[in-house]
């Protein structure tokens, strides 16, 4: 019987190794084109009150994903993916599975980033070492607390399901300041 782990894109276009914003990252192993699709996500399971993490695992919460409103474990080695305020991908969230897509061209030996910030209300904040330029110096939690023109330029990679739940607040974006559509 063939296992979510199996069905997973193979590791062979991306390195996890250590990386200069935190701990482990992942890095090109072949260059990608703006648009281009890296790799499925490998999402293990559910985190559920009846299947909790498992720190005897190794699991752990800062290796979760929070997709409509669910909570899934994410495996290697797309649990290595760091934070970075002016990221080079985004995930793009397709049916039931989910994937990192190239925003602008990457080149071989790239670190692999992606906003954190994009897809989420409500997180919790923490300091952020991505080292970017444009680096706000934290990792906000929650979309709605970025600057309004990144929420601009990022409101075309939001999930359906997080524009569904927030359709109010992303139609007030839309308006712009002046009452007009942006």
């Amino acid at each position: 019987m063939e296992t979510r782990q199996q069905r997973v894109a193979p590791m062979a276009d991306v390195v996890v190794k250590p990386s200069g914003i935190e701990g482990l990252g992942i890095f090109a192993a072949r260059p990608y084109r703006a648009g281009e699709r890296i790799r499925q996500i490998n999402v293990v399971r559910e985190i559920t009150p009846e299947s909790p993490l498992r720190a005897d695992l190794g699991e752990r919460v800062d290796h979760c994903s929070y997709p409509d409103g669910r909570v899934v474990l994410i495996g290697f080695p797309d649990r290595h993916v760091n934070h970075c305020c002016d990221p080079n991908a985004w995930e793009l969230y397709e049916g039931t599975s989910s994937y990192f897509v190239a925003r602008r061209d990457i080149a071989a030996a790239d670190e692999i980033t992606i906003d954190y910030n994009i897809n989420i209300a409500n997180g919790t904040a923490w300091p952020c070492r991505c080292g970017a330029a444009r680096c706000r110096g934290q990792v906000a939690g929650d979309f709605f607390l970025l600057p309004i023109e990144w929420q601009r330029e990022y409101r075309s990679l939001l999930a359906e399901w997080f524009v569904r739940r927030h359709r109010e607040r992303l139609a007030e974006l839309d308006r712009g300041r002046d009452g007009r559509t942006a």
